[in-house]
């Protein structure tokens, strides 16, 4: 099967994968070398959003948050839990908290991008104050990172900031905009505390 093509076409088209294709798709998500292959990365959005989260499918799409995954696999497993089926118990909440936590770990850029989107959709979402005191800190210590010019730091602050920014934007009805460079991203840091729950302002 090409997932990244039925990905388009369900983007796109509207398509809406067959039961073959779905049995062909969870086989290939249960089947043991998965989680180090690329292609795993559409396979996994595919899944998400054809699928409910049922406590099977969330056990199966959890397996790809491993230490041995590929991590553009791992980046979809975190969008298709916290963004697709944006799950929400405290448990949930933990676990992506956990994921924030390991940012500093090269191996993990693309999750880690991911884990920031979701936080910030479910901090708002949830209006929860621990992931915002977490994204305070977050944001705090990405500064202090690009200040000292750690090269991993530089995306993953200016796609907090971004995050930050277009969030609060969705949550406010403020026009949303797309920025990719530190000088944009820089007044939204240092407003950072506009953008998280007033319960920490």
């Amino acid at each position: 099967m090409d997932f990244s093509d039925i990905y388009q076409r369900m983007k796109f088209e509207a398509y809406e994968i067959s039961e073959s294709e779905r049995i062909q798709l969870t086989d290939y998500l249960k089947s043991a070398g998965s989680a180090s292959r690329l292609e795993s990365h559409a396979a996994l959005l595919v899944f998400c959003y054809s699928s409910n989260p049922t406590p099977e499918n969330v056990k199966l799409v959890r397996k790809f948050l491993g230490n041995q995954t590929e991590d553009y696999a791992r980046c979809a497993a975190v969008t298709g839990l916290y963004r697709i089926w944006r799950l929400s118990t405290p448990s949930d909440v933990d676990d992506l908290l956990g994921l924030l936590a390991l940012w500093s770990v090269e191996s993990r850029y693309d999750s880690s991008l991911a884990a920031i989107g979701c936080a910030f959709l479910l901090m708002h979402r949830l209006q929860d104050r621990r992931l915002s005191v977490a994204l305070l800190q977050l944001l705090e210590t990405l500064h202090e990172d690009v200040r000292r010019e750690n090269d991993l730091a530089v995306g993953l602050f200016i796609h907090a900031c971004w995050s930050a920014y277009d969030n609060w934007a969705l949550n406010k009805g403020q026009r949303r905009i797309h920025f990719d460079t530190i000088e944009e991203a820089l007044p939204v840091y240092w407003d950072r505390r506009k953008y998280l729950l007033d319960a920490i302002n």
